[in-house]
C-alpha cells in the first residue's frame, strides 16, 4: 500500500507539531507539510495534494472550514479531518456542509486520531469518534 500523504494545520506551533510526531509514529504515514493558516494550507493543499489534511477550525485569516469549502469546491483530492477546541453541534453540522471527512475535539486520543485517519484515507466519515 502506498503511503497516506498528510499535511498539519494549526496556528499553535507546539500542539502542531504534537499533532505531527504523532501521526509521524504511525508506519505508512508520511507528513508532508504543515501551515499555520488558512492561505496557507491551502496552497499547500493545491500544490502538495496530500492524502488528508488535518485542519484546526479556528486559523487566522481563512478558517478550517473555509479551507474545506475550497478544497471540495476546486475539486481536489485530499479529504480534510478537522479539529476544534469547542464540541459544539452546530459547528459539526457547519463542518458536515463544509465537505469535511471528520470532525474531532483536539482532547482526542492520539491512538484515536490514528484511526479517524486510517478510516477517512478509505472513505469513511468521523464525527465523534463515530464512523459512517
Amino acid at each position: 500500500m502506498e503511503e497516506i500523504t498528510i499535511v498539519v494545520v494549526d496556528d499553535h506551533p507546539l500542539f502542531r507539531q504534537g499533532v505531527i510526531n504523532t501521526l509521524s509514529l504511525e508506519p505508512g504515514f508520511k507528513i508532508v507539510g504543515k501551515a499555520s493558516n488558512g492561505a496557507e494550507a491551502l496552497t499547500m493543499i493545491r500544490t502538495l495534494h496530500p492524502h488528508i489534511a488535518v485542519v484546526d477550525i479556528n486559523l487566522p485569516g481563512m478558517n478550517g472550514q473555509q479551507v474545506t469549502h475550497q478544497v471540495v469546491q476546486d475539486k481536489l483530492s485530499t479529504r480534510i479531518v478537522l479539529l476544534t477546541a469547542y464540541d459544539d453541534h452546530e459547528q459539526i453540522i457547519h463542518a458536515a456542509w463544509a465537505g469535511a471527512a471528520a470532525y474531532c475535539t483536539k482532547d482526542i486520543d492520539p491512538a484515536q486520531l490514528v484511526q479517524t485517519v486510517k478510516e477517512v484515507v478509505n472513505g469513511k466519515f468521523v464525527i465523534e469518534n463515530r464512523v459512517f
